[in-house]
């Protein structure tokens, strides 16, 4: 498959079981039909697992965080999903 931007070599690429063409050369993510959905869809499940745990009601978080530091900046589904 050729890039419609750069007309370099494109490459697929499967994650989170969404496949896309990525070109090689220029980085540019291109969706085929109906991949927008599984993406769509894919986000949703990303962000219902990732709140499932969080739905303790433990007060003393605030003292945990200062024995353990600070906690890492959380990556969106998409810096996951195309991070190469």
């Amino acid at each position: 498959m050729v890039c419609p931007k750069c007309l370099g070599r494109m490459r697929t690429v499967e994650r989170n079981d969404v496949v896309f063409e990525r070109c090689v050369e220029c980085g540019g993510v291109f969706l085929d039909r109906g991949e927008l959905e599984q993406l769509a869809r894919a986000e949703t499940t990303y962000y219902r697992r990732r709140t499932d745990w969080h739905d303790d009601d433990d007060d003393d978080d605030w003292h945990e965080r200062r024995k353990h530091g600070k906690r890492k900046k959380a990556r969106h589904f998409l810096e996951e999903l195309l991070d190469f």
